[in-house]
């Protein structure tokens, strides 16, 4: 396919990296296990405390040991055992997409025409890309050094990197919604055309449809064999990456908003207040959280389930856990999530935030 640069669009993303800021904890062991004391035995804290790396601390409110010993607030305050959040980003108009690698975090802001990014460990926060009308990303996805994006605005499909220019890898594309990326392909849904789609990701050649004719296409995942997505109108639906006839996983759901998927299971979050789960080859699906007030995006790790729910709160349900917990509450319409090996991230699409909480 022809490359195209978008001369109209700030890329600086080869420029100059956000500057970061040192979040670590103020003694170098604060991060490690209970230390013992002289002689092998563990001296006595008063009622209350637990004995952490050579100190006796007030898990509940010592940020250097909150909930547990070395759990580390990144800087924010330690309340009831609980870290508090670290502000990210701010100022900006309607964050509503993330992603995260080992080192910058990135989000999509339509409402202000961006797309941002800053250090995972915090730091000043600057756009990776922006523009003026009709420029409107409201979804991306990160693979192989490159960031891929889908603007409702351009109804196009686009990547971006540090050593190549901005590439249209689809154009003439209706209102397309989610994207996702595999590093040979770049999918996507398209809502005006009830599509799933995908494209080479280098750009050689046109993108194709893998699905037609679904009832409002939403959030679209993939792995090494099969692209997945929920249909609004209450499908979870699968087909393989190489083409094919769409197979239902579950249906009869409550207007599924967004998918995720790991080895072993696909989920799924209902606006009718579930999140839910299903074996990759489909069965009856199982309830992983209910009475939950409109669950919005969800993700995926080792050790269980994260999701937002646009009353305030994100959750986590931890893979033979208890009852799902509240990671944070009091946010403002918290919206898309993504986690790493240590923390979880979210966007505020109404406070306009992006934030990080360690898991």
């Amino acid at each position: 396919m022809k490359r195209f640069l978008l001369l109209s669009i700030l890329f600086s993303a080869g420029a100059c990296s956000p500057e970061s800021r040192d979040f670590g904890p103020a003694s170098s062991d604060a991060t490690s296990a209970a230390a013992s004391g002289t002689g092998g035995g563990v001296p006595a804290c008063d009622e209350g405390l637990t004995f952490c790396s050579g100190a006796c601390a007030d898990t509940s409110s010592d940020p250097e040991h909150c909930g547990a010993c070395g759990h580390y607030c990144l800087g924010q305050p330690c309340v009831d055992s609980r870290c508090q959040p670290l502000v990210l980003g701010s100022g900006g108009v309607e964050p509503v997409d993330i992603a995260v690698d080992d080192t910058t975090v990135y989000w999509a802001d339509p409402g202000a025409r961006k797309v941002m990014w800053v250090p995972v460990g915090g730091g000043n926060a600057s756009a990776y890309l922006e523009a003026g009308e009709p420029f409107y990303p409201v979804s991306i996805a990160l693979d192989s050094g490159s960031l891929y994006y889908a603007d409702s605005g351009l109804d196009s499909i686009m990547s971006a990197s540090f050593d190549t220019a901005l590439e249209f890898l689809a154009s003439g594309q209706t209102y397309p919604l989610d994207i996702a990326a595999d590093g040979a392909n770049v999918y996507w849904t398209s809502g005006g055309l009830g599509t799933v789609m995908k494209v080479p990701a280098d750009g050689s050649g046109d993108a194709v449809a893998l699905a037609e004719g679904q009832d409002s296409p939403l959030a679209v995942a993939v792995d090494a064999t099969h692209v997945y997505w929920v249909n609004e109108g209450g499908a979870v639906m699968k087909v393989p990456i190489e083409g094919g006839d769409p197979v239902v996983i579950a249906d009869g759901q409550s207007k599924p908003q967004d998918i995720a998927v790991d080895a072993t299971h696909v989920y799924w979050t209902n606006d009718g207040g579930t999140v839910m789960s299903a074996p990759l080859e489909g069965g009856d699906p199982i309830v992983i959280a209910n009475g939950q007030r409109n669950p919005r995006r969800i993700a995926v790790d080792g050790t269980g389930v994260y999701w937002t729910n646009d009353g305030g709160t994100v959750m986590t349900a931890q893979f033979g856990g208890d009852a799902p917990i509240a990671l944070a509450t009091g946010q403002d319409h918290p919206l898309a999530i993504a986690v790493d090996a240590t923390s979880v991230y979210w966007t505020n699409s109404a406070g306009g935030t992006v934030m990080k909480l360690p898991k």
